[in-house]
């Protein structure tokens, strides 16, 4: 009985100073990597990268980022916004990279315009 829970106890001890040096790097290997930036508003026009545009079998849709303060770091979550509608940029402000966009509740949230994943709806990110 004591050699069962010595062993029980140093595999205790061995996991726990296994994800106190390797934890952070497990964590921020699981999650996609992200580019994050800001629309662009003139007048009452939003304009984001076409990059920041994600075509899924269902419409189009742009993702937000919502940030929160963890233990040690910032969390990153996702939300997937529909989007009513998006069209060249006819204005010449920004050229052919960008996109006039309209989505249901959009306000001027941080935005993905770029995905090293596919993303879904609530997923954890890192931005990189």
């Amino acid at each position: 009985m004591k050699k069962l829970v010595s062993v029980l106890s140093i595999l205790f001890l061995a996991a726990i100073v296994f994800f106190t040096l390797m934890g952070e790097r497990l964590f921020y290997s699981t999650k996609p990597t992200v580019e994050i930036d800001r629309p662009i508003r003139i007048g009452d026009r939003v304009f984001l990268p076409k990059t920041a545009i994600f075509k899924e079998e269902d419409g189009e849709y742009i993702y937000t980022v919502t940030v929160r303060q963890g233990f040690s770091a910032e969390l990153l979550t996702v939300t997937r916004v529909r989007l009513l509608s998006s069209m060249e940029d006819d204005t010449g402000y920004l050229g052919e990279d960008y996109m006039i966009v309209e989505a249901e509740g959009y306000t001027n949230s941080p935005t993905v315009i770029s995905s090293s994943r596919p993303l879904k709806d609530g997923d954890m990110v890192v931005e990189g």
